[in-house]
């Protein structure tokens, strides 16, 4: 339990860095952008072998997760940064009920990438995140670090689309679909997120 309280301590400070962004009347080719999103991770398939470290139990086939990006935004299309995530797998009662002891976590860090090809109010958007995911859990197989890999494509929607060429990192919302890859796992994330 005190990993998970140093973990959220972690995500409050750098939720907090993002006091530093600000607006202003001229645009630059590089810009900080914050991101953060919540999602559903369905489960796939497990790629590893009951016993190995990193192995998930078909039992706990959902996980929900929290990711918080911080980054530079590259001619407003273009963003790359350093995430933190935090993955809980379990039966969907456990998600449902919070019953945080009924589950494996998974906390993570990772490089985001993502980009929007066009210069609209609704732009398509792809992105590529690759870090490590770390799972703690009470059995004997627990405190495995594993690759962490994910390719996504969705939708991004300027809600202050009007003065997006004034103002610095305009707000946007986003909507994805994924494919990741964890702990020997593959989910297929969906995701809501917001961008500033």
């Amino acid at each position: 339990m005190k990993k998970i309280n140093v973990l959220l301590a972690l995500f409050i400070v750098l939720s907090a860095t993002t006091a530093q962004a600000q607006f202003r009347q001229d645009r630059h080719d590089v810009e900080y952008m914050f991101k953060a999103d919540l999602g559903y991770m369905p489960f796939i398939s497990n790629l590893g072998k009951e016993g190995d470290y990193g192995y998930i139990n078909n039992d706990l086939r959902h996980g929900v997760g929290l990711n918080i990006i911080n980054g530079v935004n590259i001619k407003q299309d273009f963003f790359v940064g350093l995430g933190l995530g935090y993955t809980f797998v379990a039966q969907p009662s456990a998600i449902t009920g919070f019953d945080f002891g009924a589950g494996w976590h998974c906390p993570m860090a990772f490089l985001d990438f993502d980009y929007r090809p066009l210069n609209e109010e609704w732009a398509p958007m792809f992105g590529t995140r690759l870090g490590a995911s770390y799972m703690m859990t009470d059995g004997p197989y627990n405190n495995s670090l594993k690759p962490y890999v994910e390719f996504s494509a969705g939708v991004n929607w300027f809600f202050r689309h009007e003065v997006r060429n004034m103002e610095r990192n305009y707000m946007s919302l986003y909507l994805e679909l994924a494919f990741a890859y964890m702990q020997q796992t593959c989910y297929l994330p969906l995701r809501f997120g917001v961008r500033f």
